[in-house]
């Protein structure tokens, strides 16, 4: 449980009782997001504390109620995944479809004070709370596979829907983390005639594995020499879909010189480090005619294709793979996530307690 910066404790919590509306799952994986390793440092302000961090899972079902059964088509023994959003239903977001910005704290991030208490994945149990957002999926694949839905189905909508990328055309991905490589499975899956990965030179492990997903020229450099390699790459014209799922002002800056006329650029996040760069940005935004779209998370029906598409086995996603951890060395996935520029995802596996 995370009690604030760097105060991660492990402590017992009594199970539920399950009642007809609910349930409780078996927790196998975890994934450690980038969200969670914000809020053990201290720089995550939407989560309420204490909390047990955790929120993006696959598991078992272990108990459930008869409604609940009924509402998700399920039984005790089902594997599922489980969304992050418990969303309320009546607030001006989910009001408009867009649960995922629903002002009810989620899981990984609610109070261990509000009801059981068990909301987050890195835990042996999860409570199945009747707004829960569940998903069926085969018991035949591994779990550490599984828990990378939620950046797989992010990266399928991020680069096709929101992006707005045309069959056959360009997408620039700056940034190959692991929702950059996601991008680039979502930009293959969506029929990019070119997929273009923008890393450092301390990436090149990273950008290695955006090759062996799909990807189909590397670039590294100062934004104009990005830029220089990109516009001989694509005669002059530049990127359709321009992705930037890095967190530097220089990574912005790079992501809007490459943009195409008329082109989209996805925000994934907010840069850490620099700033200044307003001017240009909006100077781009005018004579370039872009359209800038900032994302949260994905809609619901984005998920079943990602959980058909890890069960294929089309894409190498164990590369992705790096790092698994018991309950009790979480803490160590925390603090030395993002220090590795070899580490790309790791899990919290409760069964190697």
């Amino acid at each position: 449980m995370l009690y604030g910066p760097g105060d991660l404790r492990i402590e017992e919590l009594p199970l539920p009782e399950i009642t007809a509306d609910d349930g409780l799952l078996k927790i196998e994986a975890t994934g450690v997001c980038g969200t969670d390793v914000a809020a053990y440092h201290g720089v995550n302000p939407y989560y309420e504390l204490p909390t047990v961090l955790g929120h993006e899972l696959v598991g078992t079902v272990e108990e459930i109620g008869d409604v609940a059964a009924r509402r998700w088509g399920l039984t005790p023994g089902d594997r599922i995944v489980v969304e992050e959003y418990l969303p309320c239903g009546t607030c001006r977001a989910c009001l408009a479809g867009a649960y995922q910005m629903c002002v009810v704290p989620r899981y990984g991030g609610k109070s261990i004070h509000d009801g059981s208490g068990l909301y987050g994945g890195y835990a042996d149990y999860l409570y199945l709370h009747p707004q829960a957002i569940v998903h069926k999926v085969s018991p035949h694949v591994d779990a550490d596979l599984v828990q990378l839905f939620i950046p797989i189905a992010n990266g399928l909508h991020w680069a096709g829907t929101v992006g707005a990328l045309p069959p056959g055309g360009t997408a620039v991905i700056v940034g190959p983390g692991p929702h950059g490589l996601s991008c680039v499975v979502g930009a293959v899956e969506r029929g990019a005639g070119k997929v273009i990965v923008v890393g450092q030179e301390q990436d090149a492990h990273r950008l290695d594995i955006a090759a062996k997903l799909g990807a189909h020229h590397l670039v590294t450099g100062s934004t104009q020499e990005v830029l220089a390699q990109i516009s001989d790459l694509t005669n002059g014209q530049l990127a359709d879909t321009v992705i930037n799922a890095a967190d530097s002002s220089a990574a912005l800056e790079t992501a809007v010189a490459v943009a195409g006329d008329l082109a989209t650029l996805v925000q994934v996040g907010l840069p850490k480090s620099g700033g200044g760069t307003a001017k240009p940005i909006l100077e781009a935004l005018n004579s370039k005619v872009l359209t800038i779209r900032g994302v949260r998370g994905r809609p619901a029906s984005v998920v079943p294709p990602t959980l058909r598409l890890i069960e294929s086995g089309r894409y190498p996603l164990e590369l992705l793979l790096t790092g698994q951890y018991t309950i009790e060395q979480t803490e160590d996935a925390l603090a030395g996530s993002g220090r590795d520029p070899q580490n790309i995802r790791s899990s919290v596996i409760p069964a190697l307690s």
